[in-house]
């Protein structure tokens, strides 16, 4: 399983005003036909969209606080750790609250909001919930991070480019997934927290007012969504965070928990993509 944590680094910061960064660069979006896996040949066609910039600037408004959270004062924050420590994805006090939201290093060395790593991506539409799963299982080939960025342990791949990105980790996995997902009206959301006892990161859907465990990274070819396992029956999963596009959430205390809605999780922040 992935070493995602490990280890988590809690950063308190002072108290700034907000500043937006902006990036105005316009990127295409990447097409398949309809219902089709990315062959072989588009694949290499559409090796280019690896390195794509999604737009991911933005700041995260903290309930309660004042002043929002910018990305420029978290990169701020960051640049003057090492690589090494950069690479680990940091979770953000704001304004003495603890726990608001989370950031990590993407491909383009910077630190995002974990939030903006949802970029919209929709590979192809489908009517089936179970397609993007088995897409996953099919075509992207699980790999630890410091195996494939030179010793660094955690780097963020957009939903985007986990799609042209032939291998990737466990966040990697869920974040294309959870964006596939919402994409085709489904209320998911990435999990973060430890599968049995290592640092881990999956999927939680909710349909019909069930909740779905999605391991992402699973390469079974599961052609149903009745195969899928409920949340609350899955076992050795322990979670601490979650998030979609626009919310991040946390548990209100360290008690364990399968259920991924209700009071014991606190909504700590939105994300506000500039």
């Amino acid at each position: 399983m992935s070493r995602w944590i490990a280890p988590l680094f809690i950063f308190s910061t002072l108290l700034m005003l907000p500043e937006i960064f902006r990036n105005t660069v316009h990127n295409p979006s990447a097409r398949t036909p309809a219902g089709q896996p990315l062959t072989s040949a588009s694949r290499a066609y559409s090796s280019t969209y690896t390195s794509i910039m999604d737009r991911q600037n933005g700041v995260v408004r903290v309930t309660g606080t004042s002043y929002p959270l910018s990305e420029k004062t978290i990169q701020q924050v960051v640049a003057k750790r090492s690589l090494e420590e950069s690479a680990h994805v940091s979770i953000w006090n704001w304004q003495g609250l603890e726990a608001v939201t989370a950031s990590a290093r993407g491909l383009d060395k910077q630190h995002h909001f974990a939030n903006s790593y949802l970029v919209g991506f929709k590979p192809f539409q489908t009517r089936e919930l179970w397609v993007p799963l088995y897409t996953l299982a099919m075509q992207k080939e699980y790999q630890y991070d410091h195996l494939q960025y030179a010793g660094l342990s955690d780097i963020w791949q957009t939903s985007r480019q986990a799609y042209f990105q032939k291998r990737g980790d466990c966040e990697d996995h869920a974040i294309l997934l959870a964006d596939w997902l919402i994409e085709l009206g489904v209320d998911a959301r990435v999990a973060l927290g430890t599968h049995k006892g290592q640092g881990h990161a999956w999927v939680v859907a909710i349909v019909d007012n069930q909740e779905y465990l999605l391991e992402a990274t699973s390469k079974r070819r599961q052609a149903s969504w009745q195969a899928m396992p409920l949340a609350a029956l899955a076992e050795g999963y322990e979670v601490e965070f979650q998030f979609n596009r626009n919310f991040f959430w946390a548990k209100r205390n360290s008690a364990s928990t399968r259920k991924y809605r209700g009071i014991h999780w606190i909504k700590k922040s939105q994300f506000i993509r500039s």
